[in-house]
């Protein structure tokens, strides 16, 4: 398949722990590369957050990165996005438009969807959604402080609702996902993954030293590691190990950081504390080689990767009873489960796990069995890849392509332009005459008039254009004006005298004995051009009808009138123009003779024509 990842904050390229880069950057870039190694042409779009940023960085064979132009090219907060996601969207529908429509597009985080969905929507293109995170898990858990934007809760629920299928990360979010309406069939659970060749068993640093509890994620609240700075205070022994958030050096200037320095000072464990600061991948994978004990207890966790990267190095984790860590830890077996929020059940974890070295070995050994089984980056891929395939499958049943449906118009719409092109090409001799008709009288001084709503002003305009320049002949100017081109007119007699005057009034103003009034429309029932014919008639002017099928209204004003007996009203208006164009050549006849009989110039279409000639 060809594969449109969109990941709006998130860019596979980016630094790892920083306030709005963690997870999801990793799964977006694990994830590509993954599809990738399977066959599938992978793209994966990411807002540009850096004036010097290339245009496109490949991730990997069959996988790239391109960097959307939507909004500042600088770093912004996550929450600040929003705003951007038309322009992102209509940049994507733009650039798959130059490098061909991709087979599905793959949104991560609710504002990747609200792009995703403004390109794909005309495209026809299925979209699949990730949320890793959702604004009513993250508004019941972080109430006042949560910093979303206004509207996030409502573009999930109608995301939720729109998409062709939604990738839920466990089975708690599954359930939320139903909780917003989600159908239940359009919703499938694939886990993230880990890397099993750089998070790999180690053997614990020898010598003496302090068993160690390590800390690893984005340093913001609801990680809860405070909570583990707490359980410290019953761990005598025991020491601590945080790696996450800025840059070591930045950590004096991180709000987080500061407020757990002061809690460990507060509870008398500031020696044993200590925070890393960001640490790459390579060195994430050695820090966990050093624990005796891996801890994650946030808040709340949509999935959580730690835990499965933990359990790769062979390590125990003890982790919330939260979102994604009830199926990642598998509790008593792999780690232990403690109450979200909850110092004390937390430190007696930590307890059992650091005095018992053989019952921590033997979990860790059982997590890398899990993550071996269940949590590889292949095994997602493959599960993520069959997931696609259902979506495909299932938004062909429900939208069928179109081209179908476009070719069978066409078909349809060609063959009755035919008939009524051939009816019409029958009254040669009523298109003949006013072609002379209109030679002499604008020869000789006089103007034409003509008029129509709709598309059948436009036709009218074309008319007049045709007379005033030329048509295909080179000649003389003709007098002609369409009386539905000038707005300022129209607007004036609709507002003073109504729209039933729009036209008749401009009969009366520019009309004068001996003069002709063209009247378009496909009903011939329109009262605006009823009333415009009476008062051409009122005073002198000639009146030509081109209409639908008759005998209708207009045609009982006029004194000769060309029906169209099609029905469809496009066709009607297609060889209304073809008819006037037949005009025009005939009047380019008798102006520039030396020029020979005009060819078509386009593509005609005629109709089922009836001529009513009247009192001259």
């Amino acid at each position: 398949m060809r594969i449109a990842m969109v990941s709006e904050h998130a860019s596979p390229l980016a630094a790892l722990g920083g306030v709005d880069a963690g997870g999801q950057n990793v799964y977006v870039a694990a994830l590509a590369e993954g599809l990738a190694r399977l066959g599938h042409d992978v793209t994966v779009y990411t807002r540009r957050d850096a004036a010097g940023l290339p245009d496109e960085v490949e991730l990997a064979p069959g996988a790239r990165v391109v960097h959307v132009p939507a909004g500042p090219p600088s770093l912004l907060p996550k929450d600040d996005l929003a705003p951007y996601m038309d322009e992102f969207g209509r940049w994507l529908a733009r650039d798959w438009a130059r490098r061909g429509v991709p087979d599905l597009v793959h949104a991560h985080f609710w504002m990747s969807g609200i792009a995703a969905r403004r390109a794909a929507e005309t495209l026809q293109i299925p979209v699949v959604q990730t949320f890793h995170a959702l604004g009513a898990v993250k508004r019941r858990h972080q109430g006042a402080a949560d910093t979303s934007p206004t509207g996030r809760l409502a573009a999930e629920n109608e995301i939720v609702a729109a998409a062709d299928l939604v990738l839920a990360t466990c089975r708690d979010e599954r359930a939320e996902l139903l909780a917003l309406g989600g159908d239940p069939s359009r919703i499938d659970v694939v886990p993230c993954g880990v890397d099993l060749d750089a998070f790999v068993p180690a053997p614990r640093p020898a010598g003496e030293r302090r068993p160690r509890i390590v800390a690893l994620g984005r340093l913001v609240e609801r990680k809860g590691v405070d909570v583990v700075v707490r359980a410290l205070a019953e761990l005598p022994d025991a020491e601590l190990v945080v790696a996450g958030g800025p840059d070591r050096a930045e950590l004096d200037r991180d709000p987080e950081a500061l407020r757990l320095r002061a809690l460990a000072r507060e509870l008398g464990v500031a020696e044993r504390v200590e925070l890393l600061g960001r640490v790459d991948h390579d060195a994430a994978a050695a820090l966990l080689a050093t624990a005796d004990v891996v801890t994650c207890t946030p808040w709340y966790e949509p999935f959580g990767m730690v835990p499965l990267e933990a359990m790769a190095c062979a390590r125990p984790v003890v982790g919330s009873a939260v979102g994604g860590l009830l199926d990642s830890i598998e509790d008593g077996v792999t780690g232990l489960h403690v109450p979200p929020r909850d110092v004390a059940a937390t430190a007696a974890a930590l307890g059992t796990l650091l005095a018992d070295p053989e019952l921590a070995a033997r979990m860790g050994r059982a997590g890398r069995e899990r993550v071996e089984r269940l949590f590889g980056w292949r095994r997602v891929a493959q599960d993520t890849e069959r997931s696609y395939a259902r979506a495909v499958a299932r938004h062909r049943r429900e939208h069928p392509p179109l081209l179908g449906h476009t070719e069978r118009w066409l078909g349809a719409h060609l063959d009755e332009l035919a008939v009524a092109a051939r009816d019409a090409a029958q009254h040669a001799d009523v298109v003949d005459r006013w072609g002379a008709r209109l030679a002499g009288m604008l020869t000789d001084g006089g103007r034409v008039l003509a008029v129509g709503n709709g598309g059948s002003a436009a036709e009218a305009q074309h008319f007049t254009a045709e007379l005033v320049g030329r048509f295909v002949d080179e000649r003389r100017p003709l007098s002609a004006v369409c009386l539905s081109a000038e707005t300022s007119s129209l607007t004036a007699i609709v507002n003073d005298y109504g729209v039933e005057e729009v036209f008749a009034r401009q009969v009366q103003a520019h009309g004068r004995a001996g003069d002709v009034l063209v009247v378009l429309s496909t009903s011939g029932r329109s009262p605006n051009v009823l009333a415009a014919a009476e008062r051409a008639r009122e005073h002198g002017l000639h009146v030509w009808a081109l209409t639908g099928p008759g005998p209708n209204p207009l045609t009982e004003r006029a004194d000769e009138s060309l029906t169209v007996a099609a029905p469809s009203t496009s066709v009607i208006q297609e060889v209304h123009l073809m008819l006037l164009h037949a005009v025009c050549a005939a009047v380019d006849a008798r102006l520039a003779p030396a020029a020979g009989p005009a060819e078509p110039s386009g593509t005609g279409t005629p109709a089922r024509t009836a001529v009513r000639a009247g009192a001259a």
